[in-house]
């Protein structure tokens, strides 16, 4: 069950929590064309060992309402809001695939408040050189032009709203031709490939869907701030599938060269890993928040 929160402006922001309600606090950032519901790829495990997911749709997302946004630092704000609503002052941070540059901004500018970081097939920045190579080729062509033209990407996605909406199923299957092998045979999964279409129906049901996907490719070129100054004194723990054509390990491979501290994971899987390994993640997650490094 989702709640609405009011942030300083008046606007709108829905959250979802998953896991244990008194556990220890994450805030959880979706991916790209993705809401709350990514949270659940962890949320049994997280529940089990006594963690908190706080997963909230970015806007335009859901009924999160939209808003123009400079960079993914001015999401920040949202961040603090729920948490000084929800009483929490320090927590962990997972960003999964879109949604890794709205972790990392937070810790930039919260890095005091932050306990864990962790990215799971993060996306860009795509200045990085060679970041792209492995990407799927007409996924990587669109990235190119639409992170540059954002009105050529509002009409790229209200057109992939009209074909999801005349026939869901058939939608995602198509997308799902596109991935790794290892993502096609994930998606055979009948309950994995439900969870996603629910992810689908939370963007493209709302009338923002196109001018929230947009303005979220610009970002993904330039994060609006240098990943190379983000606290040395704070660990990333990535975590990459090694046959990601989405976001492809060459992506990881630049971060981890750039992040002044870091802990890169390289496994078998597509750029949907995460559910496979949800266990190791948030084991690794709960050991670092218990001190062992």
């Amino acid at each position: 069950m989702s709640t609405m929160f009011t942030m300083r402006t008046g606007r709108l922001l829905e959250v979802c929590e998953y896991g244990d309600p008194g556990g220890r606090p994450i805030f959880f950032f979706h991916g790209l064309i993705g809401s709350h519901y990514q949270a659940s790829y962890v949320a049994d495990q997280a529940k089990a060992r006594g963690l908190r997911i706080i997963a909230p749709n970015r806007p335009g997302v859901g009924e999160s309402e939209f808003v123009e946004r400079a960079s993914v630092l001015d999401a920040v704000d949202d961040v603090e809001d729920v948490a000084e609503a929800l009483r929490i002052d320090d927590f962990s941070v997972i960003g999964i695939s879109g949604g890794a540059p709205y972790a990392l901004a937070v810790l930039h500018r919260l890095a005091g408040r932050i306990r864990t970081i962790t990215v799971l097939s993060g996306m860009g920045p795509a200045r990085l050189r060679g970041a792209l190579q492995g990407m799927e080729r007409r996924r990587r062509l669109f990235f190119e032009l639409g992170s540059r033209s954002p009105k050529l990407a509002r009409q790229a996605f209200e057109q992939a709203g009209v074909r999801y909406r005349a026939d869901p199923p058939r939608f995602l299957k198509s997308l799902v031709r596109t991935w790794s092998a290892a993502d096609r045979r994930l998606f055979e999964r009948e309950d994995v490939f439900n969870l996603f279409l629910k992810d689908l129906d939370q963007v493209f049901d709302s009338s923002a869907a196109a001018a929230g996907l947009a303005q979220e490719l610009k970002f993904y070129r330039k994060y609006g701030f240098a990943i190379e100054n983000l606290p040395a004194d704070k660990r990333v723990t990535l975590w990459q599938g090694l046959d990601d054509n989405i976001t492809p390990p060459t992506m990881a491979w630049r971060l981890a060269q750039v992040l002044p501290n870091r802990e890169a994971h390289l496994v078998p899987g597509g750029h949907f890993v995460a559910i496979e390994i949800a266990d190791q993640v948030i084991d690794r997650l709960v050991r670092q928040l218990d001190g062992h490094d």
